[in-house]
């Protein structure tokens, strides 16, 4: 009997927008836990940076969830 798995999603990165997390840091395992996503995002300059950076990119705009009562 063969089991088949589930293609799990490539995690993107936070902080380069467009790009998939690559674990450019020791002992991490996607953007959940890397301490450079935690120190970014921790930030508000940080983040509205990023965020700019996002919208200026081609591409990397994550939809926006449908809200309950309209699905």
């Amino acid at each position: 009997m063969s089991t088949t798995r589930a293609a799990r999603p490539a995690a993107s990165c936070p902080i380069r927008p467009g790009e998939p997390c690559t674990l450019c840091q020791l002992d991490v395992t996607g953007p959940q836990d890397c301490p450079l996503v935690y120190l970014v995002m921790g930030d508000d300059e940080l983040r509205e940076g990023v965020h700019r950076s996002r919208l200026a990119t081609p591409g990397t705009h994550r939809p926006r969830p449908v809200p309950a009562e309209d699905r």
